[in-house]
């Protein structure tokens, strides 16, 4: 088993933000956006919906046609027209072409993420293959902390179009990148001559269901606080917008650090006992936060937050793993589609019904264990042996 490379963590790490890069980047262009192209805010803020639409589709179609030809061909022609549609974005001057081509962007955004899980899973396995999903979730996790910084400068130095350039930009770096670092790791003759055929089928593979379902709403639980808490910070704590962005970065850090550390852990107690025992602590944490919450504790409440949000990304790393680990490499690219097609599902529909009736501390935190809670749930049953 190969080494792992930090070229390759960079690369795919930097490949997996690509699709929230586009988000985060775009969020304080909304307002000028509004007013330059005499658009309506619901019209603007269709334009982040047809991204993300884009993204949970685009997996599906990236990820069966690399099991068919291959990671590099599908790779590139995603960052091409990721490279394309970031362009048309700068360039339009219609608030309806700017949706289009923000969906076309979106889908194209997602080749990274879904190739760079099917890449790791060509050339890891078991505790290697939990530790680079560790590193990759460290790279990735960085994207979110240093991007609405980047883009609120961008915004105040120059204008929302420099924005698309800029992702052009990466567009064209991160192709580069592919093209000299990445190499081919399914080869058309090798799925055949590593691994038997005919496997159980994606969708029939408990295994891989489950791992996956637990994916999926620890990520619901993410989203929930993603898509509340500046309300919640700002709002309902009386904190400025720079003191939310600092905490926002500072619970950003205590998700690498526990992907780090549930990374080491994995070498010494086997995954299923550190996913249990991690499922576990993460829904007492919830407990603990709404308890806090309800009690109108504020600064014990955003303590038992972070460790609560830190908690998703240290379960998902092993979860991710294990998941991908339970599928052949023939399979892995339809099985990084739908693994990260239904994380965006959970994840967006737990965002909005996190926010019903207004966003509070106590909402907020409730739905996040609840989320925890059913991942717990599919954590405990039975341990499908591999197949």
């Amino acid at each position: 088993m190969p080494r792992i490379a930090l070229s390759w963590v960079l690369t795919l790490g930097l490949l997996t933000a690509i699709g929230p890069l586009c988000t985060d980047f775009y969020l304080p262009a909304l307002p000028e956006i509004t007013d330059q192209l005499q658009a309506t805010g619901t019209q603007t803020q269709f334009s982040l919906t047809a991204a993300l639409i884009g993204l949970g589709l685009g997996q599906l179609f990236f990820g069966p046609l690399s099991d068919r030809i291959g990671r590099k061909k599908p790779l590139a022609l995603s960052l091409l027209l990721f490279i394309f549609s970031s362009a048309m974005c700068a360039m339009t001057q219609d608030i309806h072409l700017l949706i289009f081509w923000r969906f076309v962007q979106g889908f194209a955004g997602a080749g990274g993420s879904v190739l760079s899980r099917s890449i790791a899973r060509d050339r890891y396995q078991g505790a290697m293959l939990t530790q680079f999903f560790a590193l990759l979730m460290t790279v990735n996790g960085i994207a979110p902390v240093i991007s609405p910084v980047i883009g609120g400068y961008i915004i105040t130095a120059f204008n929302w179009r420099i924005l698309f350039w800029a992702m052009a930009g990466i567009g064209v770096v991160l192709l580069l990148l592919s093209v000299v670092v990445l190499h081919e790791t399914l080869p058309a003759k090798s799925a055949t001559a590593r691994e038997p055929r005919a496997k159980t089928p994606v969708l029939k593979n408990r295994r891989f269901l489950r791992y996956c379902l637990i994916q999926a709403f620890m990520m619901a639980g993410l989203f929930s606080y993603i898509g509340s808490s500046s309300f919640v910070i700002q709002s309902e704590y009386g904190m400025s917008a720079m003191q939310f962005s600092l905490l926002f970065g500072l619970n950003g850090i205590g998700l690498i650090i526990a992907a780090l550390i549930f990374s080491r852990l994995s070498h010494r107690i086997a995954a299923e006992t550190l996913l249990r025992r991690g499922l576990l602590l993460a829904v007492a944490c919830a407990l603990v936060t709404v308890l806090l919450a309800s009690l109108h504790l504020a600064i014990p409440a955003l303590v038992g937050l972070f460790f609560t949000v830190s908690f998703m990304s240290g379960i998902s790393t092993v979860s991710g793993s294990e998941a991908m680990s339970a599928v052949s490499s023939e399979q892995s690219g339809s099985a990084s589609a739908l693994m990260g097609t239904l994380m965006f599902v959970c994840g967006g529909i737990a965002a909005p019904l996190a926010g019903l009736g207004g966003e509070t501390m106590l909402k907020m935190s409730l739905a996040m264990a609840i989320s925890y809670a059913i991942a717990l749930f599919f954590g405990l049953q039975k341990h499908q042996p591999a197949q």
